[in-house]
């Protein structure tokens, strides 16, 4: 996928090595079902939003307490947790319910009411619907030592990109998203709820870096191509004589 994956493949004696580059790039956006996106927005209204995705344990409380901290500050806050394992939505329920805030669980059809404070994504599948409600997105897995989630889904559907500095799994991705500046890491909770305010207050910012994210995934696409390019002398002998032996058969 990288350079560096390139020369370790190299160090190891591999011959030849392509650099052809993330294939998730190449894929799709997240879909959505559109009905369920309108009816959704209807309910959210202006109302400013911002959403933690594929979150771990931990991560979830964190969100709540940076939500907590900002509902004051921006009128009608809505917070979109979204855990990675939704297995896990009756305790995180229970818990986020328990620091005095109000949930809102798409997995039982909850309406978001104008007292939500937070949606709680736990269903498969929507990733797509989540994303299109916001502009701003924490990924998650990235507070914890676990090495992050993948960042180009949520650039791909336009939403700012944060994270925090555990994403050595997807070391490429978000170089690539920092460098331009479509992606900003956190070292805690307390930088975390400073980005969020500062995306949230700043429009102009936000959009730069939503541009910035959307053109990086841009730049970062052809590794399909560039694959099937570096498989063609593999394959294609292997074609001929399958067409010559089908051939010689009749």
């Amino acid at each position: 996928q990288s350079d560096v994956d390139g020369e370790r493949f190299r160090a190891l004696g591999a011959r030849p090595v392509t650099v052809s580059g993330n294939l998730k790039v190449d894929t799709n956006p997240p879909p959505v079902d559109e009905r369920a996106l309108a009816t959704m927005q209807r309910q959210i209204g202006d109302r400013p939003t911002w959403a933690a995705i594929s979150t771990h344990d931990g991560e979830e409380v964190v969100a709540a307490e940076v939500h907590a901290s900002l509902h004051r500050r921006h009128h009608g806050l809505l917070t979109i947790i979204v855990p990675r394992h939704p297995d896990r939505a009756d305790a995180l329920a229970a818990q986020i319910s328990g620091m005095g805030l109000t949930v809102a669980r798409r997995s039982k059809g909850d309406r978001i009411s104008p007292d939500t404070d937070i949606l709680l994504g736990d269903t498969i599948g929507d990733m797509g619907l989540y994303l299109r409600l916001t502009e701003i997105a924490f990924v998650g897995r990235s507070l914890t030592s676990e090495g992050g989630q993948n960042p180009l889904e949520p650039a791909m559907l336009e939403t700012a990109v944060l994270a925090g500095r555990n994403v050595q799994n997807f070391r490429e991705a978000y170089q690539r998203l920092l460098d331009s500046g479509g992606a900003k890491l956190v070292r805690d909770r307390d930088m975390l709820t400073g980005a969020v305010n500062f995306l949230l207050t700043n429009e102009v910012a936000r959009h730069e870096m939503i541009a910035a994210g959307a053109a990086t995934v841009d730049e970062m696409r052809g590794a399909l191509a560039r694959t099937l390019k570096s498989l063609e002398p593999y394959i294609q002998p292997l074609v001929v004589k399958a067409r010559l032996k089908g051939a010689n058969g009749r």
